[in-house]
């Protein structure tokens, strides 16, 4: 079980996103997953386009099963829902892919490949994510990278025109394990690309703390 904040900055907008996520394994090659997004943010300076009315609320939750095929070998099926607060996606989307890690001494490479296909199929969108995870006696420092590519239809339309688009997010991060149960983990998260410009906003850098506990 785990919980985040994390502030966003965004010009014209900023403020915080509180998430919380759960983890559960019913069997050893099964685990499945759920995370809901919050976000509480304000405009900083004037913007005739954004709805102020509509800054407070819930983004795309999601949920997800991930089934272990082989050592270092997962698939993945996640699922995203509409969510109410104004910077979230409007349509459902489903996400697919595989994983892989390779377990090293003091190093986890991590890699993967998916597609995320939205409400009508007209929503696309291969994406490919990779992170480094370097292990010591008590924390660990890791970075991804994940690079979006794709075509949507344009917010609120129902026609099947699409625009293409790029996105690009790349983390850093720590995690520190303050006992046998709980993990602090602290990371800055900065995206690029129109795919992560909706709306007339500038992509957004995210500031996060996250506890996580685990139950025995």
């Amino acid at each position: 079980m785990a919980g985040q904040i994390s502030y966003l900055t965004m010009d014209p907008m900023s403020g915080p996103k509180l998430t919380v996520g759960a983890r559960f394994s019913p069997f050893s090659w099964l685990e499945l997953s759920a995370i809901v997004p919050f976000g509480i943010f304000s405009i900083d300076s004037p913007h005739e386009e954004i709805d102020e009315s509509n800054l407070f609320g819930i983004m795309n939750s999601q949920f997800g099963s991930k089934f272990q095929l082989s050592t270092g070998f997962s698939l993945y099926v996640d699922a995203y829902l509409p969510g109410t607060n104004y910077l979230k996606q409007g349509n459902f989307a489903v996400d697919l892919g595989m994983q892989h890690s390779n377990i090293f001494t003091s190093v986890i490479w991590s890699k993967y490949i998916g597609i995320m296909l939205g409400d009508e199929w007209i929503n696309e969108f291969l994406h490919f994510g990779t992170e480094i995870d370097i292990l010591f006696k008590s924390f660990t420092i890791y970075t991804a990278l994940e690079i979006i590519k794709g075509k949507e239809a344009p917010y609120n339309s129902s026609t099947e025109i699409t625009s293409t688009n790029f996105g690009v997010i790349f983390d850093i991060g720590a995690k520190i394990e303050l006992s046998d149960n709980v993990t602090l983990d602290a990371s800055i998260e900065i995206t690029g690309g129109n795919r992560h410009k909706p709306k007339r906003i500038d992509e957004p850098t995210a500031f996060s703390i996250s506890l996580f506990y685990n139950f025995d």
